[in-house]
C-alpha cells in the first residue's frame, strides 16, 4: 500500500465516530473515516459510502499509520483487486462511465515489490470517483498477455468535468 513519510511528533488521535446513513445502493461499501497528516497537523477525513471500482467487488483496505526508527508513515487507504493472482491475466475492472467535477489528486507512488513471477506485469493503481469522493485503487500484478502490452487508464477533461478511460491490453 502506498506510504507517505509524515513529520509528526506522535501517532494520530483516536478515530472519531462517523454517523452511518443508510447505504445509497446495494453495491455501496462503507469506507471508515481516518486521520491524515496535512503538513503541520492531523486532519480528519470523514467516512462515507462508495461504490467499488469494478466487479467482482474490490475490497477496501483502510488507512493506517506505521512507525519505525525514522518516524511515522501514512499508508493511503485503497481499493484492492479481488484475488489478484500472477498466474491470471488481469482485466481492468468494468468501471461504469464515470465523470467527476474536479481533477483527480496527483497519482500516488506505488512500490510494487518483487514480481511474483519472472514475466509478471505491474498494472499501476489509479484514482476512482464515487459518491462525491476520490479513492485510490491499488496496483496489482498480472500474468502477461502474449502479444499485448498494458496501456494505463487515465482521466481526461470532458466539458466541465473529467472522464475516466480504463486501462486495457493493446495488441502490439
Amino acid at each position: 500500500m502506498p506510504g507517505i513519510r509524515v513529520d509528526a511528533n506522535g501517532p494520530p488521535p483516536a478515530p472519531l465516530a462517523d454517523p452511518r446513513a443508510p447505504a445509497p445502493s446495494p453495491d455501496a461499501a462503507w469506507i471508515d473515516g481516518h486521520w491524515q497528516w496535512n503538513g503541520d497537523r492531523y486532519a480528519w477525513t470523514p467516512g462515507g459510502w462508495a461504490v467499488p471500482p469494478g466487479r467482482p467487488p474490490w475490497t477496501w483496505a483502510p488507512a493506517r499509520f506505521t512507525r519505525d526508527d525514522r518516524g511515522w508513515t501514512f499508508h493511503e487507504p485503497c481499493w484492492r483487486a479481488p484475488g489478484a493472482r500472477p498466474d491470471r491475466i488481469h482485466e481492468p475492472p468494468p468501471v461504469a462511465v464515470t465523470t467527476s467535477p474536479a481533477p483527480p489528486p496527483p497519482l500516488l507512488v506505488e512500490v510494487p515489490g518483487t514480481p511474483p513471477a519472472r514475466d509478471a506485469v505491474w498494472i499501476p493503481g489509479f484514482w476512482t470517483w464515487s459518491a462525491g469522493r476520490w479513492a485510490w485503487a491499488c496496483g496489482t500484478w498480472s500474468a502477461p498477455w502474449p502479444g499485448h502490452a498494458w496501456v494505463e487508464g487515465h482521466w481526461k477533461r470532458a466539458g466541465r468535468g473529467f472522464t475516466w478511460t480504463a486501462g486495457r491490453w493493446r495488441r502490439g
